[in-house]
């Protein structure tokens, strides 16, 4: 798999069994993973465009 980013958009009430196993607690949040699925960084809340886009590269590059 090269670089990149997956996109994907989980609705916490429909998938209970996922927002459990990622600890959501409130909409929106946010989680990035590395290409291994190990939790990068968790927003609670939207971020800004610039922290979202600052915490995407720094876990494409790690």
């Amino acid at each position: 798999m090269g670089d990149g980013i997956a996109y994907v958009d989980v609705d916490a009430s429909r998938d209970t069994a996922m927002a459990r196993q990622y600890q959501i607690q409130a909409v929106p949040t946010i989680i990035l993973l590395d290409s291994g699925g190990k939790i990068v960084k968790t927003f609670v809340g939207t971020p800004g465009e610039n922290e979202l886009r600052t915490a995407m590269q720094e876990a494409m590059s790690g």
